[in-house]
């Protein structure tokens, strides 16, 4: 309580200081790996790293809801809590593309794995699957889902806050617009549904 206690007033939390990292799901790696060998494409070995940051330039935290119930009593009526969670809606995270195009081409890569663009499938576990004869098991989901995390800063760049995405995975990835009559930096964005959102301060 002391520190809060010194903190001032003046000291306000800015929307221009966060990170975000994320860690790469086993399945891509894998999958990488997989179509590297059979089309010596060797990007896939640059790009997919364990863990990647991101030149975000916007994104948005989620609000948090615990709705109430209506419970009749005695002829009126009572709001109690549901103690449930409902699903959060996807966020989108705003990124400015290096210039040689690996952050976008990661996010490529994890979508074509969910659903590969020519063969419409998901593509590293059905194939897998196909070569081994076996069923899909209950735990193919963490192939293609990871943890992300965005950290907030405070004035000098100092890690305060960590918001953590679980069970996360890329559900589009936005259009870039090429421009003749526009100077700048290519942007473009990244849609993620999850499961839950874990906070803390660090």
């Amino acid at each position: 309580m002391a520190d809060i206690a010194k903190q001032s007033v003046l000291n306000k939390s800015r929307v221009d200081k966060f990170l975000l990292s994320l860690t790469v799901p086993e399945g891509l790696k894998q999958y990488a790996s997989k179509v590297q060998r059979a089309t010596g494409v060797s990007s896939y070995s640059k790009v997919i790293p364990n863990t990647l940051q991101y030149s975000v330039e916007g994104t948005i935290v989620p609000s948090v809801n615990v709705p109430a119930s209506d419970q009749g009593y005695d002829r009126q009526v009572m709001k109690v809590s549901t103690h449930t969670r409902p699903a959060y809606e996807d966020v989108t995270v705003n990124f400015k593309i290096d210039n040689q195009f690996n952050n976008y081409w990661y996010v490529w890569s994890w979508l074509n794995m969910i659903s590969d663009a020519r063969k419409g499938v998901f593509n590293f576990r059905d194939e897998l699957r196909q070569e081994q004869g076996a069923k899909r098991d209950k735990d193919y989901m963490r192939d293609y889902m990871t943890d992300f995390s965005l950290i907030g800063m405070n004035e000098y760049n100092k890690e305060i806050i960590k918001f953590t995405y679980t069970n996360a995975f890329p559900t589009s990835l936005g259009s870039i617009n090429y421009n003749y009559q526009t100077e700048g930096e290519i942007q473009s964005s990244i849609s993620f549904a999850f499961t839950q959102m874990l906070v803390e301060l660090v």
